[in-house]
C-alpha cells in the first residue's frame, strides 16, 4: 500500500502547525479562519490517529511535546517545499513579482528614495512594498522578504544583516540656538522626546551624564514622528543614525553632542528559505545589497 494513504488530513497537519507556533488555540484558530473548538477538535482527532500525544497544557500556553514539536517542524518544512514548488510551475507574474515589507521609519528614511534605480533596472519586476510595523507572517501575508530591525534571531527564517546602526540625539537648528545648547549637560534643560522601547539611559551614561530617565512628556510609537517633532522644536530626539542622516544633510535637524552608541537592534533582510528561490527576490536582495554598499544609510560622523 502506498504510504500517503496512511497519512492524516492535510487540514490537521496545518492546524498542529499553527497551534505548536502559536503555543495556543486561539491565536492559531485566528489565522486560520477557525473557532477555538475546530482546532481543539483537529489536535484531539490528529492525536488519536497517531496515537500519540502532541500538545499538553501548561498554564495558559498549549506546550507541545518533543513528538509535537517535531511534527510540525516537519509539516512547516514540507508546506513550504510545497508553497515553493506551485510557485516555480505558476510562474508568469508570481515570479516576476516582490512583496516587501518594511518599517514605516526606514522605509520613509532611506528605502523609498532609493526604489527608484531598482524599478529602473529590474522594469518588469512587481514592487509591491508594504510599510508595517507588525512581525512578518510569511505564510498567510503574502510576504516575500521583511526589513527589520532585531537580534536577527527568527526561528525557521533567514536573517542577513544589511548594516549597524548608532544611537545620538538630534534636535532642530532653532531649536539649539535660542536654548543656547553647547554641551551634553544642556539637555537637562531642554524637553526631551520619548520613543517607546528605547531608553536614554545607555545613552547618558555613555556620555558621563548623571539624569534620570525621562518619565514625563509624549511618547512616541514610531521613530519619524519623533524625529518629525524634533524638527518642529518640540523637544529633543534620540533616534538611530539610519532614520536620522537624511534630515541632518537637509538640515533640519543637528547631531552636536557625543558620543554616538551602538543600536541595540540591527537591521536585517529577512525571509523563508525557499522564498530565495523566486527570481523577483533574489534580483530584489543583490540590489538591496549593492545600493547600501553604495549609499550607506549611516552617515560616519553626523553634522
Amino acid at each position: 500500500m502506498n504510504p500517503w494513504h496512511r497519512l492524516p488530513p492535510l487540514r490537521s497537519l496545518r492546524v498542529l502547525e499553527a497551534a505548536v507556533r502559536h503555543e495556543n488555540y486561539t491565536r492559531a484558530a485566528g489565522e486560520l479562519n477557525l473557532t477555538h473548538s475546530a482546532v481543539s477538535h483537529q489536535i484531539h482527532a490528529l492525536e488519536a490517529t497517531l496515537g500519540l500525544r502532541l500538545l499538553e497544557r501548561v498554564g495558559r500556553r498549549m506546550r507541545p511535546t518533543e513528538a509535537g514539536r517535531q511534527l510540525a517542524q516537519d509539516v512547516r518544512a514540507t508546506l513550504d517545499a510545497l508553497a515553493a514548488a506551485v510557485e516555480r510551475v505558476r510562474g508568469g507574474d508570481s515570479a516576476n513579482a516582490v512583496t516587501v515589507s518594511c518599517l514605516p521609519s526606514f522605509a520613509a528614511a532611506w528605502l523609498v528614495a532609493h526604489l527608484g534605480g531598482f524599478l529602473e533596472r529590474h522594469p518588469h519586476v512587481d514592487l509591491r512594498l508594504e510599510s508595517s510595523t507588525a512581525l512578518a507572517d510569511f505564510r498567510n501575508d503574502g510576504v516575500d522578504v521583511a526589513i527589520r530591525y532585531g537580534t536577527g534571531h527568527y526561528d525557521g527564517l533567514v536573517s542577513e544583516k544589511l548594516f549597524d546602526d548608532v544611537i545620538f540625539p538630534t534636535l532642530s537648528p532653532r531649536l539649539k540656538r535660542t536654548h543656547r545648547v553647547r554641551t551634553p549637560a544642556d539637555l537637562a534643560r531642554l524637553p526631551l522626546l520619548r520613543i517607546r522601547n528605547q531608553s536614554w539611559t545607555p545613552w547618558f551614561d555613555a556620555a558621563g551624564l548623571d539624569l534620570p530617565e525621562p518619565r514625563r512628556g509624549p511618547v512616541f510609537n514610531d521613530s519619524e514622528l519623533a524625529l518629525q517633532a524634533a524638527i518642529q522644536g518640540q523637544g529633543v530626539a534620540l533616534t538611530r543614525g539610519s532614520l536620522a542622516t537624511p534630515k541632518l544633510r537637509a538640515g533640519l535637524l543637528v547631531a552636536p553632542f557625543r558620543p554616538r552608541i551602538p543600536s541595540p537592534q540591527t537591521c536585517f533582510l529577512v525571509y523563508p528559505r525557499h522564498h530565495a528561490d523566486k527570481p523577483a527576490v533574489r534580483l530584489f536582495r543583490d540590489w538591496l545589497f549593492a545600493e547600501l554598499r553604495a549609499s550607506p544609510p549611516v552617515l560616519v560622523d553626523p553634522p
